[in-house]
């Protein structure tokens, strides 16, 4: 979504993009996305009960109706205007889904591009597909497994069918855009580029509950190949400053730069995530919040748990103005902090390495939190 938005206002400043992205973001509201779960919960509990039963016909696709997403998207994105932006060379644009049918990640690309696409890839079950990228492309994209329904992309006719998160293989798309011919790469991230290293903390804390196992198969799954395609790239770009050929192919590589803007600890948005729905949701104070809309205190109670980490499931779906703005100025002072060790302008080639977590912080997240709080209110 952020790269549609982008591409979309690749006719503007770079200043003017960004304030345009920034005020899409704010203005999504829960309803946005979704139904109420109090009109759609019956519904989808009876589906789960006929699919339980092999009722014909009675099938659970998603736990939430993203009806409304759909109208969203066409109302947030100048689509007219990112054609024009594509046809005119002034932007290329790449979404990355899974094919419910193969589970292959699929690249739809669009743009005026005088390279052909790159071929299939053998070693990662990745394809490239030229087509004109509509709002069902990209909200296939970003369709959530499990939480949201897979969308039917209808072009290209030759890949016609169900589509969802391409995050379920390749939540960072490092080698799609290094196939693509980018020749420098900026990754923005929800979680730091190297694993946790801390010491055993010792002492029996119980057994982890269900959330918090869902979420270290989410770090296994998304984030941590992340951090190792980024530590491939560094030894890549290591090897072809020392001159050397890499791989038994003797295929000829290139160094490619990149930045990385991330928290330095994993958890850091979970935790926003937490402490936004507490402060805003928590009775008594959040009794009137919670009336007029039932549907954030719910999830927050069925996705919440009461582990360490039970803010990381809720985050995906905490579509709240408090919480949008301070992930956002976490965000923000992420950037200006990373900018401000070097010069602004410098750019990595070798691997990420482990630095104090001692910046970004659970503690700089709250007081993020509680400065979107004063804002809003």
């Amino acid at each position: 979504m952020n790269a549609t938005l982008f591409a979309a206002g690749a006719h503007l400043p770079a200043d003017e993009q960004a304030d345009t992205a920034l005020a899409v973001w704010r203005s999504v509201q829960i309803d946005d996305v979704f139904r109420p779960l109090l009109r759609t919960g019956p519904g989808t509990i009876a589906r789960w009960a006929g699919q339980l039963c092999r009722i014909p016909g009675m099938r659970l696709t998603s736990l939430v109706d993203t009806a409304p997403l759909a109208r969203t998207a066409h109302r947030l994105v100048d689509w007219t205007q990112l054609a024009a932006n594509l046809d005119g060379g002034k932007a290329s644009l790449a979404v990355v889904t899974t094919s419910a049918a193969t589970n292959r990640t699929v690249i739809f690309v669009d743009g005026n591009r005088a390279d052909p696409l790159p071929p299939s890839d053998t070693t990662r079950p990745i394809d490239y597909l030229g087509v004109r990228i509509t709002a069902e492309h990209v909200r296939a994209s970003a369709a959530i497994p499990a939480l949201f329904p897979a969308v039917e992309v209808a072009t290209p006719d030759t890949a016609r069918g169900w589509y969802a998160d391409g995050g379920i293989r390749l939540n960072a798309p490092l080698k799609p855009a290094l196939s693509l011919g980018c020749g420098r790469l900026i990754v923005v991230a929800t979680h730091p580029a190297v694993y946790p290293v801390s010491p055993a903390t010792g002492g029996d804390q119980g057994p982890p509950d269900v959330d918090d196992m869902m979420v270290r198969v989410l770090d296994a799954a998304l984030v941590d190949r992340m951090v190792e395609d980024l530590r491939t790239l560094g030894k890549i770009n290591e090897l072809v400053a020392d001159g050397r050929r890499t791989g038994a192919s003797q295929r000829r590589y290139v160094d490619v730069p990149y930045r990385f803007f991330g928290p330095e600890e994993r958890g850091t948005l979970g935790a926003l995530a937490a402490t936004s729905f507490d402060d805003r949701y928590r009775w008594p104070g959040g009794a009137l919040r919670t009336i007029r809309n039932p549907d954030l205190p719910l999830l927050g109670r069925l996705l919440g748990g009461d582990g360490a980490r039970r803010g990381d499931l809720l985050s995906y779906l905490l579509f709240d103005g408090a919480f949008i703005d301070a992930a956002i100025g976490l965000g923000q002072r992420d950037a200006q902090l990373l900018l401000a060790d070097g010069d602004g302008t410098s750019w990595l080639t070798a691997a990420p390495k482990h630095v104090a977590p001692d910046r970004i912080s659970v503690r700089a997240a709250k007081q993020a939190h509680g400065e979107a709080l004063r804002h809003s209110s």
